[in-house]
């Protein structure tokens, strides 16, 4: 039987010495990833943990919207790419991409740092940065919603109808069983036939989250986990961070985005989008009536 060290030697010149295990501390994560010290220094290894379609409720949604097969280190790859030429936050550059029987293999760059637990809490100078650093990102505008590593682009006028039928097919799928779920879905469904669609298309980090980023001498060093980047609109992200920010937190991250960009006025679009980020199970399952009462920051 073939060691992981066998495994994963033939992606280095030099001999391994080590390799450790990198457990993300929440469960559906796509990727198995290690942490491999050879004798000219570490790198992380990164490769999918998908054989077959996605099917739990977070990646089927992200891949049946926009395209984001989690089977495919191409995307880790194009969002890893994308993100580093972005200044403020770094992200992992990418060293190799192999195959090698069968399986997609990574070996992406070490970030310094250590993983941030909450944005609650943290100086208003790192949630400035976060808020410059998001608003960065969002100034990489397009025309059509999809994913960064061009699997998939539709026009963003259909996002809206796309949405409707991925919502109802996780409705159908995944919440049978919840009663107060499906007695929301006509009226959410009724609500969105309504709402334009936003103008400002960008990148969007659909599981945005402090778990994906380090934090070194009070700063964020590096964002490192970007498996579910998608091309989206922006106010997707800002539902999103209603659930990691507070009152406090959400003010200097506002000053700091508030210094490239207006930021978008969520009002409008908050019920549906947040309704769709339930099905996805952002954050895990909550109660619907709990999800729905987080309070209003943007």
């Amino acid at each position: 039987m073939m060691t992981l060290e066998s495994v994963l030697q033939p992606l280095f010149p030099d001999p391994i010495e080590r390799i450790a295990s990198l457990d993300p501390g929440y469960s559906g994560h796509a990727s198995d990833v290690w942490l491999v010290k050879t004798t000219s220094g570490e790198r992380i290894v990164r490769s999918s943990r998908w054989t077959e379609a996605p099917s739990r409720e977070f990646w089927w949604g992200c891949y049946d919207l926009f395209g984001i097969d989690p089977r495919r280190m191409l995307h880790f790859a194009a969002n890893a790419a994308m993100l580093g030429s972005i200044a403020g936050i770094p992200a992992p550059r990418v060293l190799e991409h192999r195959t090698l029987e069968g399986r997609e293999y990574l070996v992406v760059e070490k970030m310094n740092g250590e993983a941030l637990r909450s944005f609650v809490g943290q100086s208003d100078e790192l949630l400035h940065q976060l808020g410059v650093w998001l608003a960065r990102v969002h100034e990489r505008r397009c025309d059509d919603f999809g994913n960064p590593a061009g699997t998939r682009a539709e026009r963003k006028d259909f996002f809206h109808s796309r949405l409707s039928q991925t919502m109802q097919t996780l409705v159908e799928r995944d919440y049978a069983n919840d009663g107060k779920i499906q007695a929301r879905l006509d009226a959410i469904i009724g609500e969105l036939r309504m709402l334009p669609v936003p103008d400002h298309f960008c990148p969007v980090f659909i599981d945005l989250d402090p778990s994906q980023f380090l934090m070194q001498d009070g700063l964020l060093s590096a964002v490192v986990d970007v498996e579910a980047y998608a091309l989206g609109p922006r106010e997707l992200d800002f539902v999103g961070l209603e659930y990691v920010l507070d009152e406090a937190s959400a003010a200097p991250f506002l000053n700091g985005y508030s210094t490239v960009l207006a930021p978008p006025d969520l009002s409008p679009y908050r019920n549906v989008y947040r309704y769709f980020y339930r099905l996805l199970g952002v954050q895990g399952s909550v109660d619907l009536d709990r999800w729905f009462a987080q309070r209003a920051l943007f």
